[in-house]
């Protein structure tokens, strides 16, 4: 019977946040394989302005926020580090989490009137 032996290691805040890094597309495989792999999925599509033109995501059920235009990550196209990528979240999964200014609005509206504070007009 063959014998493993478990050595304890401290990982570093780097190493734990590197494993949680998808590894991208493998050499030779074609860009728009492997984001439309992501977006049957349902994953996050982050792509930089050289590869966003190539992306339709209206036609894939994809959006992109409104309040965070710009995100630094690396392309899911072309697999380099960029600071002004722009990220598409699945739609279904977008209106679940995310709320829009006006919802919030209208949220504090509603509180403010259920603890009977009389709102100003400025």
């Amino acid at each position: 019977m063959a014998v493993t032996i478990l050595a304890k290691r401290e990982f570093t805040r780097q190493e734990v946040l590197q494993a949680q890094e998808a590894p991208g597309k493998t050499k030779g495989r074609a860009a728009g394989g492997w984001v439309h792999d992501l977006c049957a999925l349902k994953k996050v599509v982050t792509l930089c302005p050289l590869c966003t033109h190539k992306f339709n995501p209206g036609r894939l059920g994809y959006i992109q926020d409104k309040d965070m235009p710009i995100v630094q990550a690396n392309c899911d196209g072309c697999k380099v580090f960029d600071q002004r990528c722009k990220a598409y979240f699945w739609e279904e999964t977008f209106h679940q989490v995310r709320s829009t200014p006006a919802e919030r609005r209208a949220t504090r509206t509603a509180a403010r009137r259920k603890m009977g504070i009389k709102e100003t007009g400025f």
